[in-house]
């Protein structure tokens, strides 16, 4: 723990000092490694009915539909400040309002009356609209994003937070949302600060099944860039790799930096688009003083120095001690015969520590060692028949009415679904449709203004 100790009692002037950067290939492994630490998923729970604004038709019952999806996300800030798809969170026909479709589709199918499941989509998409539990009021939505840490036991637990959406770009515009949690020191990822060449190598990295949920991100290799193009004033680059299910987690070069978001099956919004859109907010794509010693730390396991690596990965235990990768390749360290104090670099980091103390004024050190490194601080209608007939006055029928009463009270039940349903609870899950969730104090159903950002 020696590295670990003088991270923090080293003076202000050393704690400044960086992690030299060596522009070198990496191993597909070692990149993966890199990127692994800043994946996240968010999981969003839909709560909402659908209705066919042609015939009044709405689909959903009294209890409503109750839908989840799941998506990868990119810890960017180590404040809480998280990234993905924008289609991952937003409420329209690519978002949450299509996937209450699909549940009514499957209502539908179930009984004989979807026909053409396909056809029977593009009418839902074309004609429906999907709401809360009064007419024309947003659905319920509800974000959370989950990471796992290790505890002081060295079991795995699951971190779930509730999220809010700080802002987005719609779908066909951009396709990107910045997140925040309730949650600081996470670990994040750095951003490619140039744009990257068509032919460059890159990875994309994500949870291609989140359903099973054990969290652990995978990374999928063999791609490379193979254009950049422009869409409305945006940015994106177009790889050879199928990306299936890792829709919102990062596209990576080689050395683990993110070059963008994974936004659509081989297609990534760049990184430039991403950081003007948090500009807008005052927000700084950075990494933590624990996010360069675990990348330093890495470095100096797959260049086989594993004493070194874990000093490295002991002071980024000693500042996150529930940080997942840093644990795990630590145990990987140990496994390779490395011990804590075992490595060349101490003495030169007590060195420096001596130095800056008795000094106090600002350090530079060149270490010609990898090893070396200082530890960093710092068609058609719809079928009819299924669903609720409008009644002309607006009012609905007796059903109707119950849908409304059990979702929202009988009390002002236009003024709680405005302030998110805060008493909708969720029921029975419909045919074809995922199960229903617990709730959390995510941001609830939102204003509905989800569109274009010029």
């Amino acid at each position: 723990m020696a590295r670990a100790a003088a991270l923090c009692g080293v003076a202000a002037v050393a704690l400044t000092l960086a992690t030299p950067t060596a522009a070198v290939a990496q191993s597909d492994e070692h990149a993966t490694a890199v990127a692994r630490a800043g994946v996240v998923l968010v999981t969003v729970h839909w709560h909402g009915w659908v209705r066919d604004r042609t015939t009044g038709e709405v689909f959903g019952g009294v209890d409503g539909y109750d839908v989840e999806t799941a998506c990868g996300g990119i810890v960017v800030n180590p404040d809480g400040y998280v990234v993905t798809a924008s289609r991952c969170v937003h409420t329209g026909p690519e978002g949450g309002a299509g996937a209450l479709f699909e549940a009514a589709v499957a209502d539908l199918d179930a009984v004989g009356r979807a026909g053409d499941p396909a056809g029977a989509r593009k009418a839902m998409a074309d004609r429906a609209v999907a709401e809360g539990a009064v007419a024309d009021r947003p659905v319920e939505r509800r974000i959370q994003v989950e990471r796992m840490e290790v505890d002081a036991g060295g079991k795995l637990t699951r971190d779930v937070a509730p999220a809010t959406v700080v802002d987005l770009l719609a779908p066909t515009d951009g396709n990107l949302a910045v997140l925040k949690v309730p949650r600081d020191h996470l670990p994040s990822l750095e951003l490619r600060p140039d744009p990257p060449p068509v032919d460059m190598p890159v990875l994309a990295i994500g949870h291609v099944d989140p359903v099973d949920r054990d969290l652990v991100p995978s990374g999928k290799g063999g791609g490379a860039i193979s254009a950049h193009r422009t869409e409305g004033g945006r940015r994106f680059y177009d790889f050879t790799a199928s990306t299936g299910r890792m829709i919102g987690g990062p596209l990576v070069d080689q050395r683990g930096r993110v070059v963008g978001v994974v936004t659509s099956n081989a297609v990534a919004t760049s990184t430039s688009t991403l950081v003007d859109l948090l500009r807008t907010k005052g927000i700084t794509a950075t990494s933590g003083p624990q996010d360069r010693n675990f990348r330093t730390g890495l470095d100096l396991y797959f260049d086989d120095d594993p004493d070194a690596a874990v000093e490295y990965f002991d002071a980024v235990l000693a500042a996150v001690p529930g940080h997942r990768l840093a644990a795990e390749y630590r145990g990987l360290a140990v496994e390779q015969g490395g011990t804590a104090g075992g490595g060349p670099a101490l003495p030169l980091v007590l060195a420096v520590l001596g130095w800056s103390l008795a000094t106090a004024v600002g350090v530079a050190l060149l270490l010609v060692r990898r090893s070396h490194r200082p530890v960093s601080t710092v068609d058609g209608p719809l079928p009819v028949g299924l669903g609720v007939d409008p009644e002309p006055d607006g009012d609905g029928d007796a059903d109707q009415a119950e849908r409304r009463e059990r979702a929202l009270g009988v009390d002002d039940a236009d003024d709680q679904a405005q302030h998110g349903g805060a008493d909708v609870e969720p029921g029975a899950p419909a045919p074809g449709g995922p199960r229903p969730a617990e709730r959390d104090e995510g941001d609830g159903a939102h204003d509905g203004r989800e569109d274009h950002r010029a």
